[in-house]
């Protein structure tokens, strides 16, 4: 943890056991990797992205005190300084490799435990709420920042100025995503959690990951990490399945079964009656169960309830404990229990579980519902997009409180789904094709594939559920929609939703200048 002497990152980063004199008396306790923000004391890492070069802004570093800079050796903007800058530059061959080195490092120091948050979908959402509930009570916890998650993000989230040693954070909530088969595996080895959650395993960067399958059994390597204990949730059926294979090869005497003795399963009321195991026989493999179920849920919250089973006692949470969830869908509710049963095992009481969920605030452009001019309720989930996350949204505006009202659903591409794009856009029509009184905006190529469909059955839409269509491509701008629509929008419920490359913030920009 910090703070270390320059001499001590220098030589972990070059493996050279010799000390630089001039680097001794240099004491560094965090890094940086935007110019605009350096400062004497945090490690300037200089990474070339797709549209900068932080090497072109080592001299404006230098002269704004960067005593220490990560290079890459070959960079041609280290010709232009001095020797004096030159000689407070550690030279590698490839920056973003030798800085995972070190945060790999890092991670190895510290007294705290980290909580690796893995998933299709939802990490972000869960990411958040579980920093929340285990920050209660003045705890001090430590997050992935917005989703910062892929190789240089998780990176920068183990070096975290407040990594300090003289005042540690009591947890580190770790959000790991992939895009490509390995990457979960070198993620896990870079990371090491000690505790392991994922939130559902959906259809996911099948541009790289292939197939859904794929994508699953990519997530699930987490799992196989031998050291890390883990938080099973039920209600994702390939989740299920997986725990269910487990069982089966440990029975089989198999070297390769995950020993899930200190593992808690988190599992909906209903399907418990379902699943292929008793509850009885399920607490002979596993540590905890913790079982929840929603009472009461409304179009944007709902409140959730908890039993927790273990072989040493029960412990019921009734109504004078009751947590309320401030998303819409049963898929947030589940992320909840997610995030409730991984606090539960970082042993965080009931007091402070509630202290740190009366701070919650939620992601912005994930599920977030606010009710502007003239009744009109946005629903702006425009930060990213998946079958799954498509899907769950759909269900939340089908909601019995929203059945009724008049909808405006704006839907761009789910990008980066590969070879299967055509499929997973044309199965949205199925969703689509019952959705009462609305008008249906489709955005992008990838959605076209639904819109074909979805007009081959206009009439039939028109004049039995009320509903109209439209489509836009991508280099135009889709806050047009709403002169497409031209009508006025009181007590609409609007949907807007696309994967971030499809810029829908736009729209949502739009709406809210107009009826805020």
């Amino acid at each position: 943890m910090w703070p270390l002497t320059a001499n001590e990152i220098y030589q972990v980063i070059t493996k050279d056991s010799k000390k630089r004199n001039d680097f001794e008396n240099i004491i560094i306790d965090g890094v940086c990797l935007d110019s605009r923000k350096v400062k004497p004391q945090l490690l300037f890492v200089a990474i070339e992205g797709e549209r900068f070069d932080a090497h072109s802004f080592l001299e404006d570093c230098f002269s704004k005190g960067t005593q220490v800079a990560l290079v890459n050796k070959n960079s041609s903007y280290l010709n232009n300084l001095s020797i004096e800058n030159r000689k407070k530059c550690i030279e590698v061959e490839n920056v973003l490799d030798k800085f995972r080195e070190f945060a790999k490092f890092m991670r190895s120091r510290f007294s705290f435990p980290v909580i690796g948050v893995a998933g299709s979908n939802g990490k972000t959402t869960t990411k958040e709420m579980l920093a929340s509930l285990l920050g209660g009570n003045q705890f001090k916890v430590t997050k992935t920042e917005k989703s910062e998650n892929g190789f240089l993000g998780m990176a920068v989230t183990l070096c975290q100025q407040e990594h300090n040693k003289i005042n540690p954070p009591n947890a580190l909530v770790l959000e790991i995503g992939i895009d490509d088969i390995g990457a979960m595996e070198q993620h896990v080895a870079l990371g090491t959690p000690d505790v392991s959650i994922i939130t559902a395993l959906g259809p996911e960067h099948l541009e790289h990951l292939i197939n859904w399958e794929t994508a699953a059994k990519e997530e699930l390597i987490i799992f196989q990490n031998p050291n890390t204990k883990r938080v099973w949730q039920f209600e994702d059926d390939k989740i299920l399945q997986a725990f269910e294979e487990n069982l089966k090869s440990k029975k089989l005497g198999s070297n390769h079964f995950m020993n899930t003795e200190n593992d808690f399963v988190v599992i909906e009321k209903n399907k418990l009656k379902t699943i292929f195991i008793d509850k009885e026989s399920l607490l002979e493999h596993i540590s905890q169960i913790i079982v929840w179920q929603v009472p009461e849920e409304s179009s944007t919250e709902s409140d959730i309830i908890f039993e927790i089973f273990s072989n040493i006692n029960t412990l019921k949470l009734n109504g004078n404990i009751k947590f309320n969830v401030p998303l819409p869908g049963k898929h947030n509710a589940a992320n909840f229990a997610l995030a409730f049963a991984t606090a539960i095992m970082q042993n965080r009481s009931l007091n402070e579980i509630v202290s740190g969920w009366s701070q919650f605030v939620s992601p912005p452009m994930r599920s977030r519902v606010t009710t502007l001019k003239n009744g009109i309720i946005l629903f702006n989930d425009c930060y990213n997009s998946s079958p799954m996350s498509l899907e769950a949204a759909l269900q939340s505006i089908e909601n019995k409180e929203w059945k009724e009202k008049n909808k405006v659903v704006i839907l761009g591409d789910m990008l980066d789904l590969g070879g299967e794009s055509k499929y997973w856009h044309e199965k949205v029509f199925n969703s689509l094709k019952n959705i009462q009184n609305a008008y249906l905006c489709l955005y992008g190529s990838a959605m076209y594939d639904c819109y074909k469909l979805l007009k081959e059955k206009e009439d039939t839409l028109i004049s039995n559920n009320n509903t109209r269509l439209f489509w836009r491509a991508a280099d135009e701008e889709p806050s047009q929609f709403l002169t497409d629509i031209d009508v006025n929008f009181s007590d609409y419920v609007i949907l807007v939703k696309g994967s971030r490359g499809m810029k829908l913030d736009r729209v949502v920009k739009s709406i809210e200048e107009k009826y805020c």
